[in-house]
């Protein structure tokens, strides 16, 4: 940046502003050269570790589940059409024969015809009752009697501007009472239809009316919608198109019953969702899966091997100059992750005590390679040493089951912590010093150009000076030359 103005010559013929730039350039190129030098290593620096920190960070993220052991816990699940199963924990391998006799279902009470879902039904109040009826005959129709959740219940003012169709089942639905309206076309009518949201034989629902006609239990006005026993008289104003009912299934050839057709706590490690009733016995086949097992296995392999890769890219001194060639940090980490990686795990009476028994060789770059044969063969040998070799030993502290820290994913996380925890990691201390050391470029920056505004002002005025006395002593000679010029004419005349 120049701060000169447009001097030009005062009477001299001398370019000041020229001379002043050279002058100031000759002074501060240097600096600003040494600077951007400087910011250039810096900034590569800063992003040689940023690559070196993600490269960790996803060997980390790789062997989170071989540190936990949940990668051993893989299954696959083969399952009839009759029932989803999904995996939520650790189940034990085996066979289960599942038998489904009736699906869980809720209630779902029926009004009778209206001509639109702007019909007027009747203004008054409506109670919605959650609880377990107790039928007069059988398992569905009028009830005997009927156990309310007094949590569960709900009353509803149907005033003028809810009293339609539609304006009920919108007030319904408001209500979060545990029952969903809705609307459907019957040929040419509308029905008002009422679901209960659970399903099991203990869930129905009672409605009762207080219909401001003064009858409440007749088939005219808001009382159209009764359905409910009081005092053993059963109001039935609406039908009941089903009749909520458990699941009713054998497992291994024992009979069940369920409220609900998703079974959370049937199998540990299992849930069941009951889809449909069969007409045999099917089996649920649970058994470990190794091809994913595997997987995981060599996502990690391929999370070390891009690690290594990106460390050989920013420490390379041969061809392309890394960025952390020679850097003692660099060298740490290579030394330490790889010496816990390719080195001997003590675990005491643990049939693997190293990668390479369990197919998993390091060539002499440091990459990794699993061999599927030799890696299925020791998990098909011994998974649940694999799973130790891998997560360590469980210990029991205040009856709670703990990992202590001796499994090969432990102590590569270990070591990769202290690079990368995010408060105290070297390489996060480290970009924290190569930003502050940008920053310090910056006011360096700030300096030269204080620096270059004095120095354009000074010269300046100097050369300023100077030319202006060059040019009144080039006024004087030419005065003089001129007068010497008169004699000498004067003088031959």
């Amino acid at each position: 940046m120049s701060t000169i103005g447009t001097v030009g010559s005062v009477g001299s013929g001398l370019d000041v502003e020229s001379i002043v730039k050279a002058l100031v350039d000759a002074d501060v190129a240097p600096k600003n050269n040494s600077l951007n030098r400087r910011e250039s290593d810096l900034t590569a620096e800063f992003s040689a570790i940023g690559q070196l920190k993600s490269a960790l960070s996803g060997l980390d993220t790789a062997l989170t589940g071989l540190q936990d052991g949940t990668t051993f816990d893989l299954m696959t699940i083969d399952s009839p059409d009759a029932v989803d199963v999904l995996q939520t924990g650790a189940p034990v391998e085996g066979q289960y024969s599942l038998d489904v006799n009736a699906l869980a279902a809720s209630q779902v009470l029926a009004s009778g015809g209206f001509a639109a879902s702007s019909t007027v039904v009747g203004t008054g109040t409506l109670t919605f009752k959650i609880g377990a009826p107790t039928y007069v005959s059988g398992n569905s129709g009028a009830y005997a009697s009927f156990s309310a959740d007094e949590t569960k219940t709900v009353s509803i003012t149907i005033d003028s501007t809810k009293q339609t169709v539609a304006g009920i089942r919108d007030a319904v639905n408001a209500s979060n009472v545990g029952i969903t309206a809705s609307l459907v076309a019957d040929g040419t009518q509308t029905r008002l239809i009422f679901t209960a949201d659970d399903s099991g034989a203990a869930t129905a629902i009672s409605v009762s009316v207080d219909d401001d006609d003064l009858n409440d239990t007749n088939i005219s006005g808001l009382s159209q919608l009764a359905y409910n026993v009081d005092s053993g008289s059963f109001a039935g104003n609406l039908s009941e198109a089903r009749s909520s009912q458990d699941a009713s299934f054998t497992l291994n050839g024992l009979a069940l019953t369920s409220a609900s057709n998703s079974l959370t706590d049937l199998v540990d490690g299992l849930n069941f969702t009951l889809k449909k009733v069969t007409s045999a016995a099917e089996s649920v086949l649970v058994k470990t899966d190794t091809a994913a097992i595997e997987a995981k296995v060599q996502g990690f392999v391929d999370a070390y091997n891009a690690y290594q890769e990106t460390l050989d890219s920013v420490t390379d001194y041969k061809d392309s100059a890394g960025a952390l060639a020679g850097d003692a940090t660099a060298r740490r980490i290579q030394a330490s992750i790889r010496s816990a990686t390719t080195g001997a795990v003590s675990l005491t009476g643990n049939s693997f005590t190293a990668l390479s028994d369990i197919g998993i060789t390091s060539d002499r770059y440091g990459k990794l390679t699993l061999k599927s044969s030799d890696f299925q063969a020791a998990l098909t040998s011994n998974s649940a040493d694999m799973r130790t070799f891998f997560s360590g030993n469980k210990i029991a502290v205040s009856l709670t089951d703990n990992t202590d820290s001796t499994g090969l994913a432990d102590l590569i996380k270990s070591k990769i912590d202290i690079y990368v925890n995010t408060s105290s990691g070297m390489l996060i201390a480290r970009e924290t010093q190569i930003d502050s050391d940008i920053d310090d470029i910056a006011d360096d920056r700030l300096d030269i150009i204080e620096r270059m505004a004095a120095l354009e002002a000074r010269y300046t005025r100097q050369f300023t000076a100077m030319d202006t006395l060059v040019g009144q002593l080039k006024g004087t000679s030419d005065f003089l030359t001129n007068q010497m010029d008169a004699i000498k004419a004067a003088a031959n005349r």
